[in-house]
């Protein structure tokens, strides 16, 4: 009841879920624990029948994995058009009512238009773009130099040379010049491998009295999905781009840089084309999930030698220490892979891939726990039931529950 009222908010597809998170991972939740019910009473499992309980684990298990997975596709399918700075705009119209809002619209406006032809992450703060940027100036304006500046450009000004010009029927003139920069930007990889991030290129125009607008003309009807501005052929690698828009906005320097006329409070007229881009997960979750498969695996193999009967001990190899050594070297092996993801990401917070580790880090600990418990003198009466079977029957819901619930808190509370 409680999943049906929390899902009744939720009308859209996939891709539109993640706007109501606090909705879904109720749902979620109802739904695991209600279905986990109804395999309760169909299976009804009990002690004197040990299979009948495994089969309960089994569907706990698999029903968390599956909300695992749909939360996975459900923020691999986000194309919502969001992190663009400023105010978006599709339209020369939106363009003059948002500098008539801010009481730009008596400047001259000088129509700037971008084209993308690459875009390469360096590192984890650095994009390098390529492609073509163009202007409508004034006929008697100087050509040799863009009047626009790349403020987060690394290299310089990031404008190359010259490459076309073209005279307009309306006393301007086109002119294009060739775009190489290194642009240093702060990119959020909290949901690495599952994140999303926009790279945006912010242009200041460098003539006082004017500022840079969007040349709508130059393109067909703005639509962001459709990723305009972007070559064709672009090479994207890991990465799958899912809008393109231009906004504006003000950037503040709180200096006059020597300008008399101005206050240290003074604005900036901005310019931004941003790209929404969201990493292609398979492959890198993989290559993180699979060595760690392989271990939780091991450490779940590990329980089944576990006893105190001593001639199953001489045949197993089984000690209390040898187990407790292979739990630390299964700890040692996902310290440096988890060492290797920090290092990969440059992030400097916490990634949820990360949790990943923790929960092994966790499972590996309770497992030495439950040996040093199960070997000792006096130890808990339900872990001596049936062999350390209770071990065995918790260990993958432990483990899927404890996934299920750190991807619901980073994607959807």
């Amino acid at each position: 009841m409680v999943a049906g009222v929390a899902a009744a908010g939720i009308d859209g597809p996939a891709h539109e879920v993640l706007q109501h998170g606090g909705q879904l991972a109720v749902v979620l939740g109802c739904s695991v624990v209600g279905l986990s019910l109804v395999a309760w009473l169909l299976l009804w499992p009990r002690a004197a029948k040990p299979s009948s309980l495994g089969w309960f684990s089994a569907t706990v298990s698999t029903l968390c994995l599956l909300a695992t997975v749909f939360v996975w596709v459900s923020v691999a399918a986000d194309d919502t058009v969001a992190g663009a700075p400023g105010t978006v705009v599709t339209s020369q119209d939106q363009s003059t009512d948002y500098l008539r809002s801010e009481q730009r619209d008596g400047m001259q406006q000088i129509p700037t238009g971008v084209m993308i032809q690459t875009a390469q992450f360096t590192d984890a703060n650095n994009v390098r773009l390529t492609g073509y940027l163009w202007q409508r100036l004034p006929a008697s304006t100087d050509t040799k130099t863009a009047a626009v500046e790349l403020p987060a450009a690394v290299d310089g000004s990031g404008i190359g040379e010259q490459v076309y010009l073209h005279p307009n029927n309306d006393g301007t003139q086109t002119v294009g010049w060739k775009l190489r920069t290194t642009l240093r930007e702060t990119f959020d990889y909290s949901h690495y491998p599952l994140d999303s991030q926009v790279i945006w290129a912010t242009m200041w125009a460098k003539t006082p009295g004017t500022v840079l607008v969007p040349d709508f003309a130059a393109y067909p009807p703005w639509e962001p999905e459709q990723n305009l501005g972007l070559y064709t052929g672009m090479v994207t690698g890991e990465w799958r781009t899912h809008f393109t828009t231009f906004s504006m906005g003000e950037a503040t320097t709180r200096t006059t840089m020597g300008n008399p006329s101005a206050t240290p409070e003074s604005t900036i007229a901005a310019l931004h084309f941003s790209t929404g881009i969201t990493r292609e997960f398979l492959s890198p979750l993989l290559d993180r999930l699979i060595p760690l498969i392989v271990i939780t695996l091991l450490v779940f193999a590990s329980l089944f030698v576990v006893t105190t009967d001593s001639d199953r001990r001489s045949l197993a190899g089984f000690s209390t220490w040898t187990v407790i050594g292979f739990c630390g070297a299964m700890m040692l092996v996902v310290a440096v892979q988890h060492s290797s993801l920090r290092s990969s990401t440059g992030s400097t917070g916490v990634v949820y891939a990360e949790y990943f580790y923790f929960i092994l880090y966790l499972v590996i600990a309770l497992v030495a726990f439950n040996v040093v418990e199960y070997t000792s003198t006096r130890r808990f009466a339900f872990l001596d039931w049936n062999g350390n079977m209770a071990a065995r029957l918790l260990y993958w819901p432990i483990v899927t529950a404890l996934l299920l619930g750190t991807t619901a808190a980073v994607f959807l509370l």
